[in-house]
């Protein structure tokens, strides 16, 4: 692939990337808070959020699946033309006041978000094997635009289209969906190849046994589940504090930090990754992610936050972004689909658990007890890391 146009299409993909991730993080600031106020009792505060992954899950496979058959853009098209939907109908149930409408709302925008996560796996399509892990890392990186521009659009949505509090928030995510359509159609990421159409395909439990496949998967499943466990329960905490309860705007910044600590390191994960190997980078997001349980655990003023917030994100982009280019040895051409959609599948039912977890937990326990409930989970990803590196030892590649 000519070198230009290889250029080129990860940049769209990024570009596309910081809208799908830009939308993510108004969610995230806002539908906690949401579901709280709308919904019968706080405890349900992050059921809207928990459907949206429960479709974000369950959309993958047949996302993966359609791409393989139509094309990555054409794909992705369809699914955000389902997402447009699902924000207008988030905005009517705004106007209603209706918990139910707005969860319908949810599951829609969970469906066309699903899709978008394949969005790193069409990096991998439009670049050359070279070129393939910093591909990755930079449409991962285009998040970073998202943890500027994000918390500035939702304190300007709050209250854009008043008296629907927060529906401006929607409103600015259905306009960041239609121009990523628009930005596809420029995309040109090489069709399913032969090989890929009609090549061998071994059963997914002989793909599954692989000891890389296992690292990966648990590396993206843990990092994405234990980020957004923490990450839901932190608006929560800070809007409902019982001694100094945060406004928006701290909010918001707390949220801007986390979101800078999960997309700017993708500048540089992919050398870091080439220079030091995938399992390392992964154990290293682990570790990272520990520290800010701990920072965590220290205090709970404005700083504590910032950096804690801060550093699980770090912590989750080197175990997501390791664990996708790990995940890459792992499938022939012919698998790729199957292997991807399965493999985003599970990241995304674990997240949808997490997010269901996050307000139940959060409601009876507190703040402190959904990061101690993070840490076993840590430890298993240290732990696997260490067995890869001892099966690798014993079995020289």
């Amino acid at each position: 692939m000519n070198m230009t146009l290889e250029r080129r299409n990860v940049g769209l993909l990024a570009f596309c990337q910081a809208l799908g991730q830009t939308q993510m993080v108004l969610i995230f600031s806002v539908s906690s808070i949401i579901g709280a106020s709308i919904g019968p009792n706080p405890g349900w505060a992050t059921v809207p959020i928990t459907i949206q992954f429960l479709l974000m899950t369950t959309s993958t496979i047949p996302a993966a699946l359609l791409m393989g058959k139509i094309g990555r853009a054409n794909g992705f098209i369809v699914f955000l033309i389902i997402g447009c939907a699902g924000a207008g109908l988030m905005i009517y149930a705004l106007y209603l006041q209706s918990f139910l409408i707005f969860c319908a709302g949810s599951a829609l925008f969970g469906a066309s978000a699903g899709a978008n996560q394949q969005l790193r796996f069409a990096a991998v399509d439009a670049a050359s094997d070279d070129f393939r892990k910093k591909a990755v890392s930079l449409v991962i990186a285009g998040g970073v635009f998202a943890g500027f521009v994000g918390p500035t659009l939702s304190s300007i949505g709050y209250d854009l289209i008043s008296p629907i509090l927060y529906g401006g928030v929607y409103l600015v995510i259905l306009a960041m969906q239609v121009l990523m359509i628009v930005l596809l159609k420029f995309t040109d990421i090489p069709p399913p190849s032969e090989q890929e159409r009609t090549g061998p395909v071994r059963p997914m439990s002989e793909i599954a046994r692989q000891p890389a496949f296992i690292v990966a998967l648990m590396s993206a499943m843990i990092g994405y589940g234990v980020m957004n466990f923490v990450m839901l329960s932190t608006p929560i905490f800070m809007h409902l504090h019982p001694t100094h309860p945060f406004g928006q705007l701290d909010i918001n910044n707390v949220i801007m930090w986390h979101v800078v600590g999960m997309f700017a390191p993708g500048l540089f994960t992919g050398w870091l990754i080439k220079r030091f190997g995938d399992v390392n980078i992964i154990l290293a997001g682990a570790v990272i992610s520990v520290v800010c349980l701990m920072v965590n655990f220290s205090g709970d003023s404005l700083w504590h936050l910032r950096v804690g917030m801060a550093l699980v994100g770090l912590g989750w982009n080197f175990m997501f972004t390791a664990g996708t280019t790990l995940l890459l040895s792992t499938y022939t051409p012919a698998e790729k689909a199957k292997v991807q959609g399965i493999n985003d599948f599970f990241v995304f039912g674990t997240v949808a658990t997490c997010s269901l977890l996050a307000g139940v937990v959060y409601n009876a326990y507190g703040f402190i007890a959904v990061n101690l409930a993070s840490v076993p989970l840590l430890i298993a990803v240290v732990l696997a890391v260490f067995w890869l590196q001892m099966r690798r030892r014993a079995v020289p590649a």
